[in-house]
């Protein structure tokens, strides 16, 4: 029997979504942990290197990447940012945030966990972009009441130099995972920074900015977001606008 007109949209819309890749950031998108992530920063930073006053102030924390934090903190102490620094700083960090971070402390935001089981409900691949090293994304992940299986794969603080240069890192890792390729105009970025927009913007992607960091929806939309909301708890909306 030759498939009906119905058949064939049916076919593309599940083409269309087998091809689409969503993108969660996590501070501020996926939940919020009032600063305890920078706190226990600051502490391994303290304990590596005695009490110098270590801070973040005066330095740009929302969508930063973690390591850039780590060298820019670095470079004003005069301390040397060399691999084998990094590499202890980043596992004191990593003990320190499974130290003190409880579910307490974690906030997870409205409508992210019902919003990527219905993307990976609809074969959807959906995964992170984050400036966190991998092991602490887990476990803030994992604070919030989130399987960190839900996002199999991602792009993540040490993959590169900036921001920008994370977005390839996911769209390649995503290939891998799922054995199949994206294309830019299939992929959308979800996060609560203009830094989030940008990455998106510089590869041809797509992006929801969600004001449930420190940017307003207005901020975000001016910003270039193609997709500016409070918060992500319209699921079906989400659905139609992704699959779109």
């Amino acid at each position: 029997m030759e498939p009906t007109p119905t058949d064939h949209c049916a076919d593309a819309h599940a083409d269309t979504r087998a091809d689409t890749l969503v993108l969660f950031d996590i501070d501020g998108t996926i939940l919020r942990s009032e600063g305890a992530g920078v706190a226990a920063m600051l502490r391994a930073f303290t304990l590596i290197h005695g009490d110098r006053g270590f801070t973040f102030e005066g330095l740009e924390i929302a969508g930063a990447l973690d390591r850039l934090l780590f060298n820019r903190l670095m470079a004003q102490h005069d301390l040397p940012s060399h691999d084998e620094a990094h590499d202890h700083f980043r596992m004191t960090y990593r003990l320190e945030l499974e130290r003190t971070l409880s579910p307490e402390r974690v906030r997870r935001m409205p409508g992210v966990l019902e919003l990527a089981l219905a993307l990976s409900q609809r074969d959807v691949a959906v995964g992170l972009l984050t400036g966190n090293y991998e092991e602490t994304a887990h476990i803030k992940i994992r604070a919030a009441g989130i399987d960190p299986g839900v996002f199999p794969f991602g792009a993540f603080g040490s993959d590169g130099a900036s921001r920008r240069h994370l977005t390839p890192v996911a769209m390649t890792r995503a290939h891998a995972h799922h054995g199949r390729a994206f294309a830019a105009n299939r992929v959308t970025i979800i996060g609560d920074t203009p830094s989030d927009v940008d990455c998106a913007k510089a590869h041809g992607c797509r992006s929801i900015g969600v004001a449930t960091g420190p940017f307003s929806a207005e901020t975000l939309a001016q910003s270039g977001a193609d997709l500016a909301i409070n918060d992500l708890s319209d699921t079906e909306m989400l659905l139609r606008w992704i699959l779109n």
